[in-house]
């Protein structure tokens, strides 16, 4: 996978940064709190596309300030001239693509200024302009209304040569109401966002007037400023079933939506981090832990954090199968990380979000059991019989500690390709420089289980019940009987 590094220094309220991101084929979402810098961060790789740290006034930025990037050991530095302007260093890293800003650094106003004097004085007429594609009429209906009618008459300036006469930059839409044509200056925020995104999405990746083997790159800050939550929900299945489709798409949103958050996988999430002018970037992050939503209106009698999936699974097979939940209501919800469940669980504690009667019990994969500080040991919590999903098939498959275990896993999931042909090609990559770890070995798992059409969620469902059936939980049922009696 390819990554994107980023290193800023000294622009607006971030003093220092220096994260990683995945620079690949996906929809990939910050998440953070107003003012955590999420608008700056997507405004600074947006200089990917484009000069825009110029946009920058004066006092964004100081005279040793910089942006740096690296994809795969090529590196690109700007960096802050002494009449601000920003000047590029060295290499030239450029891709094709479209960001949509907020409202302050949007793409909105350009060439608007003179548009509507244009209409009014009979400069731009219905000669001059030809019908949107139908694919543009359609998408920006079904998502904004949920139908196809609402922008038939959507119309677009005929072609280059009639732009470039009236001295306009680019090629705006327009759309009839009672007679009288309004430039998508005027429409909504909502609708003048969805027209310029699916015209270049349309264009760029649907009819691919952009080379397929290149890397075309869409920013779309705080959308959920213009689209109402339903819009929102459509737009986010239009772009993933977009980014499936096309694997050169690469997507970055910013939100702080709670409708955008829950449609997300935890490894496309990340959320920002502002510590006094530090910014950070924390990965792999559960809807519950970004949005400190548990799921329903009605506090239940206890609420169970944990990690991942897997450890959700195994918990709610155990109340299930040993009849825990009799007269309890019970809410067992993955956070990810397990720093992220004791913060969370610290946060819900001492601001009584779920009032007096809900009690909190943070359960943790049992390879940390030694992590805890002494506060973290005061939270309620137990651990789990088995280490994180990566750690236990690491050692299971790869390292054989539980042979029995791991011939029921090869003869159940590896039909095709056994567990010691694909251990064999992970350590061929390994000698060839490729990194030991376990995470990178649940990668080669992953994607051998979707060569075969099997689905992450439906192995891990499995693999639950193969873990109960044929590992020692006794000691683990016995703790969460006593923490929840």
């Amino acid at each position: 996978m390819d990554t994107l590094k980023i290193q800023l220094h000294n622009i607006k309220n971030i003093k220092e940064a220096y994260i990683e991101l995945p620079f690949d084929n996906g929809i990939y979402t910050f998440v953070g709190t107003n003012g955590c810098g999420k608008s700056t961060l997507m405004l600074c790789i947006a200089q990917l596309l484009s000069n825009q740290l110029q946009r920058l006034s004066s006092s964004d930025s100081k005279s040793d300030s910089f942006v740096k990037f690296e994809i795969n050991d090529k590196c690109c530095l700007w960096k802050r001239c002494n009449n601000f302007k920003w000047e590029q260093l060295n290499n030239t890293l450029k891709y094709n693509g479209l960001y949509e800003g907020s409202l302050f650094y949007g793409t909105r106003f350009e060439d608007s200024t003179n548009i509507e004097q244009m209409i009014e004085s009979g400069l731009i007429s219905e000669d001059k302009l030809a019908d949107a594609d139908e694919y543009v009429k359609n998408q920006m209906s079904f998502i904004l209304h949920g139908d196809l009618n609402h922008y038939r008459t959507l119309k677009r300036l005929r072609n280059k040569y009639i732009a470039q006469k009236l001295n306009i930059k680019n090629r705006p839409y327009f759309i009839n109401i009672e007679n009288h044509f309004i430039s998508q200056y005027r429409m909504s925020s909502g609708e003048c966002l969805l027209v310029s995104l699916l015209h270049f999405l349309y264009n760029s990746i649907v009819r691919r007037s952009l080379p397929v083997n290149q890397k075309v790159l869409v920013l779309i800050d705080e959308l959920e400023l213009a689209l109402h939550p339903i819009a929102v929900l459509r737009l986010m299945d239009f772009l993933k079933e977009l980014a499936i489709k096309h694997s050169n798409l690469i997507i970055y949103l910013s939100s702080h939506s709670p409708e955008v958050i829950r449609t997300m996988p935890p490894s496309e999430l990340y959320k920002v981090n502002n510590n006094d002018g530090i910014l950070t970037i924390e990965s792999n992050c559960y809807p519950s832990y970004l949005i400190r939503d548990l799921y329903s209106n009605v506090s239940p009698d206890f609420l169970l954090l944990v990690e991942d999936e897997l450890s959700q699974l195994v918990v709610n097979k155990v109340l299930s199968k040993y009849s825990l939940r009799t007269s309890k209501l019970i809410h067992c919800i993955p956070v990810g990380g397990w720093q992220n469940v004791l913060e969370l669980h610290k946060e819900l504690y001492n601001k009584k979000v779920l009032g007096a009667n809900t009690s909190i019990i943070s359960i943790l994969d049992g390879d940390i059991e030694n992590e805890l500080s002494k506060e973290q040991n005061k939270l309620p919590h137990i651990f789990l019989p088995i280490p994180s999903i990566e750690k236990f098939l690491y050692n299971v498959i790869k390292e054989n500690k539980n042979p029995q275990l791991r011939r029921i896993i090869n003869d159940k999931y590896f039909i095709v390709q056994s567990l010691d042909e694909i251990v064999s090609e992970y350590n061929k990559n390994t000698l060839e420089g490729a990194k030991d770890n376990n995470k990178n070995f649940y990668k080669k798992i992953r994607t051998t289980l979707e060569a075969i059409g099997t689905r992450e969620n439906i192995f891990i469902t499995g693999l639950c019940d193969d873990i109960i059936d044929n590992i020692n939980i006794s000691s683990f049922i016995k703790n969460l009987k006593n923490k929840l009696s």
